[in-house]
């Protein structure tokens, strides 16, 4: 609507009627950017395999604290926890998000609840958790998130990134390092990047720890900066 009406604006009133036009439509993404991230909720989900920090990283953004410290959840139940909007610093800035649940990560539910929670939810972004343990395991999970995201045609069409968040870096960053962790991870890094190119979604490999907090603040704001209308 906005390119009919710059032609004609540009038509009679020239460059001056063009620029007026193109304020008018930054004015409205600005609008339409600013209801998704501080009314509706930015709309993601947190998926990976069992015991990398699922729970715990959407307990570090509702609560919004420094670090998780001893926190421990339960096992995820068959179909998950329901989590409601909350508000939450990112950076600087107050956004509110909308995981919806909170899902288990056994294989079995792998079909059922990850795949349910994606229709539904239709996200914008996808945090995928890993670890340094169990690298066959991760990389199934990671495979077959990507393989949902192929076949979901009409939630496929929503996302604007996905994140792989190697977590747990307290245990591992000193021995070795993100990219030496990443090349077991060569054939899927390879794959995600080719299919958000071709989809037209961000791909970002992060590291964290969201037990003691150390990366998590920098991946979580690259991250819904990302998703959010108006990327930054």
């Amino acid at each position: 609507m906005f390119n009919i009406i710059g032609q004609v604006f540009t038509a009679i009133f020239g460059k001056a009627g063009n620029d007026f036009i193109n304020s008018l439509a930054r004015g409205a993404d600005e609008v339409y950017d600013f209801v998704y991230v501080r009314v509706f909720g930015l709309p993601f989900i947190v998926l990976g395999a069992r015991q990398t920090g699922k729970t715990t990283l959407i307990e570090w953004l509702r609560q919004n604290v420094a670090s998780m410290g001893d926190f421990a959840s339960d096992p995820t139940p068959p179909g998950g926890d329901a989590v409601t909007t909350f508000n939450s610093y990112i950076g600087d800035e107050l956004m509110r998000l909308k995981p919806v649940r909170d899902v288990g990560g056994e294989t079995d539910m792998w079909e059922t609840d990850w795949v349910e929670l994606f229709r539904e939810v239709r996200p914008r972004g996808i945090i995928f958790l890993i670890d340094h343990t169990d690298v066959l395991k991760h990389k199934d999970a990671l495979n077959f998130v990507m393989n949902m995201i192929e076949e979901e045609r009409d939630a496929q069409r929503h996302v604007r990134s996905v994140l792989l968040l190697a977590n747990k870096s307290d245990l591992w960053l000193k021995h070795t390092t993100l990219d030496k962790l990443m090349t077991q991870y060569g054939n899927e890094v390879k794959r995600l990047h080719n299919q958000a190119d071709r989809l037209g979604y961000k791909a970002l490999i992060h590291s964290s720890s969201v037990t003691t907090g150390v990366g998590v603040r920098d991946a979580m704001q690259v991250f819904f900066n990302a998703i959010r209308p108006q990327a930054r």
